[in-house]
């Protein structure tokens, strides 16, 4: 039966597992070193188009019900793996992945999105292609100053940040200690922002 991996940690940091995983199958654990990766046995029909978001909420509470209280990798959902594949990744991937959780141990992601709701949401669409370049070019410097603005607020909370450019705006990802969610959260309070979190950190992954 093929493997649905759910995220990997250290196995250090293991502690109560969630009673139960997708489409009520087990949680298992496979450890590799000093690494741990939780999986369910699952066949692959039981993950159907009309019962597909059903089974991505149950993956995600799985991940987040580890990642309350420590640092975790998450697998995309959803990744099928035969048990020596999953192996083999754990041990292709070991140094990166134990530098990782170690480093973040006690950090976590926050998102920010910046959108036209954020600002000039109302400006009328541009007639011709001139305007439409330096409409574009307006809305990339509002976005920017945006983002330098809400780095400045954050300052104090935020270990690092990454940054994503969309077509329809910016997405900020900043690195937070969990001790400083709370803070950042009151910060944002008064801010025309969307956000979310906290997340596992994996736009920090790649450093």
């Amino acid at each position: 039966m093929p493997l649905l991996p759910y995220c990997v940690l250290l196995t250090k940091a293991l502690g109560k597992l969630p009673a139960k995983g997708i489409r009520d199958a087990e949680i298992q654990t496979k450890h590799v070193g000093e690494l741990a990766s939780l999986y369910s046995e699952v066949e692959k029909s039981r993950i159907a188009l009309a019962t597909f978001q059903q089974a991505a909420l149950e993956f995600h509470r799985v991940v987040h019900g580890v990642f309350d209280y420590a640092a975790v990798i998450p697998f995309r959902f959803p990744t099928w793996l035969s048990e020596e594949e999953l192996e083999d990744h754990l041990k292709k991937e070991s140094a990166h992945y134990h530098a990782f959780l170690t480093h973040h141990a006690d950090q976590v992601q926050m998102e920010l999105r910046l959108t036209h709701l954020s600002g000039n949401a109302s400006q009328k669409p541009a007639s011709t292609g001139t305007e439409h370049l330096r409409a574009r070019a307006a809305q990339l410097h509002h976005f920017e100053q945006s983002a330098e603005e809400l780095k400045t607020l954050l300052s104090a909370e935020v270990v690092d940040w990454r940054e994503r450019d969309l077509q329809e705006g910016k997405r900020l990802y900043a690195l937070v200690e969990r001790s400083d969610v709370v803070n950042f959260r009151e910060r944002l309070s008064q801010q025309k922002v969307r956000w979310s979190g906290p997340w596992p950190a994996t736009e920090f992954l790649t450093e």
